[in-house]
């Protein structure tokens, strides 16, 4: 539970993705499930979510198959007096997450974070929760780009140069205020938009999203290359 400065207690729930393919790694076993300090990877985030005190709620989203052996982890962890379910995920993960929408009851915000971005830290989930107030809809952490960017066309011909000051690379966990979150899916789930993150469907319905500086470590195990982070 958090109260902020304001002292008015709000309900925290914390979703996990971890219902991924892993099909860029080119891997039988799921991206989310490879080993890391001897551990499956998702637990890397689920554990920091467990133990933060302001988190109530936890739902983990995942692929069918996994649901038993995610529960039977979790028993054996002594996990289940903070995660509340473990949900079937989607075709895409914007449909995984509105899965787990679905199953919120009662609370008042919602941070999601990718199962397979394992360095977590309790800094970002104070950080996005103090951001949150009447002028703000959400947080997202992210890092400014240290790289230049080209817009290409379908030809591969670059077409546009942005500046570089006003990109952002953007990470989890990302933080809403449940009401307009939820409103964001069920619009998007009605004119049939996909997204690649949840800010963007907020946005989509003129939420005001603030940035967070995160780490340029912060990073989402997605191609084989960056499996030497784990080691």
């Amino acid at each position: 539970m958090y109260s902020g400065d304001s002292k008015i207690e709000k309900k925290v729930t914390f979703i996990l993705a971890a219902a991924g393919q892993g099909k860029r790694m080119n891997m039988s076993l799921a991206k989310q499930f490879l080993e890391y300090k001897g551990e499956p990877l998702f637990y890397s985030s689920l554990k920091i979510a467990f133990e933060n005190q302001y988190i109530d709620d936890i739902i983990i989203v995942t692929n069918k198959e996994n649901i038993k052996n995610i529960r039977e982890f979790c028993e054996n962890k002594k996990l289940l007096s903070k995660v509340k379910y473990i949900v079937e995920g989607g075709s895409e993960r914007q449909h995984s997450i509105y899965n787990a929408i679905k199953k919120i009851e009662n609370t008042d915000i919602v941070i999601i974070q990718d199962a397979a971005r394992p360095f977590l830290k309790d800094k970002y989930i104070e950080e996005s929760l103090k951001i949150l107030d009447n002028t703000c809809d959400g947080a997202i952490i992210a890092v400014k780009c240290k790289d230049t960017i080209k817009v290409i066309d379908e030809n591969g011909i670059i077409v546009e140069t942005p500046n570089r000051n006003n990109l952002i690379a953007v990470h989890t966990p990302q933080t809403f205020k449940f009401e307009i979150l939820k409103k964001a899916h069920q619009i998007a789930e009605e004119k049939n938009i996909l997204a690649t993150d949840d800010a963007s469907l907020v946005e989509n319905i003129s939420g005001k999203i603030k940035f967070i500086h995160g780490d340029y470590d912060n990073i989402k195990i997605t191609v084989q290359e960056d499996l030497k982070y784990l080691k």
